[in-house]
């Protein structure tokens, strides 16, 4: 059997989501974009002077059973896709504009990027990367800079930012010109886009720009309610839910009127307490993992993939690093979210860790044995084998020999971490986790190569970016 985390009854699931349906319509969400009110008024949606859109429950349902139940997400190597059903778990890196190192932190830059996406698609439980941003680039433009890392420095599907309409433009122009064309991005959109609501209850102009601007490629879209609990929503969880769950509806009903069937991930999971002593929203408290594993069960009310994020607030790969990693990610994992982020993400989601990037895929590794349960089969009860042992015998003896075929499947091993004695730990040089991560780090660094991409479409890239900086020059 494979577990199941469920903190909502059937009967709240379907409550929150009555509460969600009558935010919507008694209080309604501002669309800030003029070109989104217009389009949705032209859906028959009651949109104010003011842009505040307010919704019938029986559209909202309609509309959201036009989503897709799966979605797929697309990788430079089509071997690396990764697809989003059935209660399957997958992995991705978090973000952040700055890198620690040691106990220090410093801005990410264009390189940082690059190397970023390059452990990332050595990592074997990570199924899909996020960039970190190049932020010795022109801000304008970083966008495009963190596109074209992400695209020459991993195979695995991406997710990147898009900071303008004209940034917008300029990514679909780069992905089409890896992937051969506008039509052939279509059929294979390699690179996915997303955005959050700004609570409470508000769609920003950008957002709606990204959403509209994407839709006819079929880009898959990231759908995200990042509420603060106690500080832009309410401080129960359960009025937190419904409110955030109200602002990704109100996104998926946006995206399916813009386009019929487009992909669509539901997404409450970046939602974050408030530490109302300091007022800074926590990743790493066991609450985001709760919101997280809560929305999980909401968006399979709908029949939506879902996303989280396992955090840590710590500033090291410390204890407090490990627990908060570990309870942030289990807990959305057995909710069976479909999509959990933050690999490699420390300091809240300010900052990326190269060397906590190793530990947090041996953190995966335990988490993935978690997910897959106990298996009972007359094979794996091993009766035979018990009664050849007997009494007083052992398991290690040829009697059982056939047993051995299990240990893969049934136990993990450790990449970085240590299962030796205190004496070959110190002949090994006594290093701890945290040493022994940031080596291996450097080590696939310094010998992984992602498969490259053609130096023709590289040039095209290139030319992309610098027709930007020329447009960019003009309006200064």
């Amino acid at each position: 059997m494979k577990p199941v985390l469920e903190f909502l009854s059937t009967d709240e699931v379907y409550e929150i989501h009555q509460a969600s349906l009558e935010i919507l319509e008694r209080v309604g969400m501002k669309f800030e974009n003029v070109e989104a009110q217009q389009i949705l008024r032209n859906a028959g949606i009651d949109v104010d002077s003011k842009g505040v859109a307010r919704f019938h429950s029986d559209t909202v349902e309609e509309y959201v059973k036009k989503a897709p139940r799966s979605v797929v997400l697309r990788g430079r190597d089509p071997k690396k896709d990764v697809f989003l059903r059935n209660g399957r778990v997958t992995f991705a890196s978090g973000t952040g504009m700055y890198v620690i190192e040691g106990n220090k932190a410093r801005k990410s830059t264009y390189q940082d990027c690059c190397n970023w996406a390059r452990l990332t698609d050595a990592m074997k439980n990570l199924d899909f990367s996020c960039e970190i941003h190049s932020t010795d680039m022109p801000s304008e433009l970083t966008d495009r800079y963190n596109f074209k890392a992400m695209a020459m420095n991993t195979t695995k599907p991406f997710v990147g930012s898009s900071l303008s309409k004209a940034g917008i433009f300029d990514e679909i122009e780069m992905a089409s010109a890896i992937v051969g064309g506008k039509e052939e991005l279509r059929k294979r959109p390699i690179w996915w886009a997303g955005y959050a609501a700004i609570s409470p209850l508000t769609w920003s102009e950008n957002a709606c720009t990204v959403f509209k601007e994407t839709a006819p490629y079929n880009i898959p879209a990231f759908v995200e309610g990042e509420s603060v609990i106690g500080g832009t929503s309410a401080v129960t969880v359960a009025s937190t839910l419904a409110q955030t769950n109200a602002e990704a509806l109100s996104g998926i009903v946006f995206n399916q009127i813009i386009k019929k069937g487009r992909p669509c991930i539901l997404n409450l999971g970046f939602t974050h307490p408030m530490d109302m002593k300091t007022c800074l929203a926590l990743h790493g408290n066991v609450v985001a993992g709760i919101v997280a594993a809560a929305g999980a069960q909401l968006a399979r009310f709908y029949g939506l993939p879902s996303a989280a994020w396992m955090a840590t607030d710590s500033k090291t790969p410390d204890a407090q690093c490990g627990y908060e990693k570990a309870l942030t990610g289990l807990i959305p994992a057995l909710g069976r979210t479909s999509l959990v982020f933050g690999m490699g993400q420390a300091e809240f989601t300010f900052a990326v860790d190269f060397a906590k990037l190793i530990i947090d895929d041996e953190i995966v590794t335990q988490i993935r044995r978690t997910l897959d349960g106990v298996e009972v089969t007359d094979e794996t009860l091993c009766l035979e084998a018990i009664e050849r042992v007997g009494i007083g015998g052992n398991f290690l003896s040829p009697k059982a020999c056939e047993t051995f075929k299990f240990i893969p499947k049934e136990t993990t091993e450790l990449t970085i971490g240590d299962r030796n004695t205190r004496e070959k730990w110190l002949e090994a040089g006594g290093k701890d986790i945290g040493k022994r991560a940031e080596e291996k780090a450097k080590e696939i660094l310094a010998t992984h190569e992602p498969e490259p991409l053609d130096p023709d479409i590289v040039k095209k890239l290139d030319a992309i970016i610098e027709n930007a900086k020329r447009n960019l020059g003009r309006k200064a």
